[in-house]
């Protein structure tokens, strides 16, 4: 792996704006961090314990993570920046199958993983009818419009100053840290905590890994990323609930796996 190459790649943009604002990349990654930490994660704890939790999930994500991204970008280099960032939520993947796959390879993967230990949920059409309806409303509603911070704003600018897997540890510390209320959420006693931190901590660390490679060889295409972000949330569906932790094995051992074999660029074909 060249991580001298793949730093350069990541480091560059789409626009002079935003790479403008990718060389400022760690002052601006602190008040982020802040609004993250301060705003979203609290909303993310009440939406553990309030019912109808949706309102709550919206506000950590557009208050706590998009509001934030773009407030930040548009000080950094002003409008130009804001609109490039936008753009890339609604890019298309630099080849047409970047969506298909990002929306049924992790999940196929987890489902015939679960299946050979005995853990997964019939194929019916009414399963399959279930994920892909939780798919597009996730990706739309919430997961786009995360990963346009945690991607677009956060994530790219610790590559540029940390190197591809450098950004992407880093990121993980801090979407971990976000997703913490959820360890606490149903469980029954430190034990079942500390359980629960860790597979967050394997979700975080997996799926940045992951995105570390997709992102770049999809074009920059949040549309993309946040596509792949809501597979991921919606094969819960596809296991038993015992069996969580093989989401969580299966999208480590891809993002491990791309990060270790996969090649800097992928040419669009």
């Amino acid at each position: 792996m060249q991580h001298s190459s793949i730093h350069r790649s990541l480091a560059r943009s789409t626009s002079p704006a935003s790479r403008h604002a990718t060389s400022r990349a760690p002052s601006s990654l602190a008040p982020f961090v802040i609004a993250a930490l301060g705003v979203g994660a609290p909303f993310l704890a009440l939406s553990t314990v309030i019912t109808p939790d949706a309102p709550f999930l919206l506000a950590a994500v557009i208050l706590g993570l998009a509001l934030p991204a773009l407030v930040i970008t548009y000080r950094e280099a002003g409008a130009a920046a804001v609109r490039a960032l936008l753009r890339d939520c609604v890019r298309p993947p630099s080849s047409w199958w970047w969506l298909p796959l990002a929306g049924f390879g992790l999940p196929f993967a987890t489902w015939t993983t679960g299946a050979a230990l005995g853990g997964a949920q019939p194929l019916t059409w009414g399963l399959a009818a279930f994920y892909l309806g939780d798919l597009v409303v996730g990706a739309v509603v919430i997961n786009i419009w995360e990963e346009m911070a945690w991607t677009g704003f956060f994530q790219r600018r610790a590559a540029s100053r940390w190197g591809a897997i450098g950004g992407a540890l880093v990121t993980s510390v801090f979407f971990t840290a976000i997703h913490v209320p959820l360890a606490f959420a149903g469980a029954d006693g430190a034990r079942e905590i500390a359980g629960n931190l860790i597979l967050v901590a394997g979700v975080a660390t997996g799926v940045r890994l992951l995105i570390a490679r997709v992102d770049p060889w999809s074009g920059r295409s949040l549309l993309t990323i946040g596509v792949l972000h809501s597979s991921f949330n919606a094969s819960e569906s596809l296991l038993d609930a015992d069996y969580f932790w093989v989401r969580v094995a299966v999208t480590m051992a891809v993002g491990i796996g791309l990060v270790a074999f996969g090649k800097e660029k992928i040419p669009a074909g």
